[in-house]
């Protein structure tokens, strides 16, 4: 009985904090819902874009190698939650060192991440976690 009674002592404590261990809220859970996401880029007036890669709505990175443009604006995508981090990067060329390649994430309206590449060999990139 004596050994019953240490058992006892030493098990419904164990027993007590794996109950309430496993009611703890986790803070690995996947945020529920979508995000509207657009991806901007826009260079200088004497600047053009070349390339611009995206996050897509799966989590796979786009590659746009044809944009030969000043600006790049992709459609509107819908991000599920399973996707945590979405990336944004774009190239160009510029005429001077003053050129400059801006990218841009918009997350459900709002601009949430911009960075400014500048040069003749333009390059820019940024990158946005949910729920941050």
């Amino acid at each position: 009985m004596k050994n019953f009674k240490k058992l006892l002592l030493v098990v419904l404590p164990l027993i007590a904090l794996a109950i309430l261990a496993s009611c703890s809220k986790k803070d690995d859970e996947t945020p529920a819902g979508t995000h509207k996401v657009v991806f901007k880029a826009e260079t200088s007036s004497d600047a053009s874009i070349s390339t611009a890669l995206f996050t897509n709505a799966t989590g796979d990175i786009t590659t746009n190698t044809s944009v030969n443009s000043r600006t790049f604006t992709s459609a509107e995508l819908t991000i599920p939650s399973s996707v945590l981090v979405i990336n944004f990067g774009a190239n160009g060329s510029g005429a001077s060192a003053n050129s400059s390649l801006k990218v841009q994430i918009w997350v459900d309206g709002k601009l949430v991440k911009e960075n400014i590449g500048t040069g003749t060999a333009l390059s820019a990139t940024t990158s946005y976690t949910f729920g941050k």
